[in-house]
């Protein structure tokens, strides 16, 4: 869910929005809008989609920089751990894990789409594995969670009474 009451979020909105127009007839100045939408992500933590932190590296490629794009990538992989933490405070520490490897699956799977469109063939590679990887690891622990919940839980359509 993306918060956008108050000032900060409603600029952040107006900025993603800036960024969205200017994307086809200016890269620089949807960088321009997506790197200061980020900042002030970053400094009023709220619960912004990934999708909107991931805009920023996936738009600085496209403007033919590459190289700040897999920086921005690598500091949104830094951040997992303390955004899925802020995003979920009361969740039980393995919920929070199981959402950090859907994150990293996500961002991993950016990089990689982020390298194919520079043909690099290899790193897109490396990191469709490492997406894999995650998605993975978060679907074994889905599985699992609901494995012990169907386990430890009363079944709703069981209208039997207790004993």
């Amino acid at each position: 869910m993306e918060t956008t009451s108050g000032p900060i979020g409603e600029r952040v909105a107006t900025l993603q929005r800036e960024a969205s127009k200017y994307k086809g007839a200016s890269l620089p100045a949807a960088v321009t809008c997506l790197q200061e939408a980020v900042e002030l992500m970053r400094q009023h933590p709220s619960n912004y989609p990934l999708d909107r932190w991931l805009r920023l590296p996936v738009v600085l490629q496209k403007a033919g920089l590459f190289d700040a794009a897999i920086a921005e990538f690598h500091r949104l992989l830094d951040e997992v751990e303390e955004r899925v933490k802020h995003e979920a405070p009361r969740q039980r520490p393995a919920i929070r894990q199981k959402f950090a490897h859907l994150n990293y699956f996500q961002i991993y799977e950016k990089m990689s789409l982020v390298c194919e469109r520079q043909k690099l063939v290899n790193q897109a590679q490396q990191y469709a594995v490492l997406a894999e990887q995650h998605y993975q690891v978060f679907m074994d622990m889905s599985v699992e969670s609901g494995y012990y919940r169907s386990r430890h839980e009363r079944s709703t359509t069981d209208h039997k009474p207790l004993a």
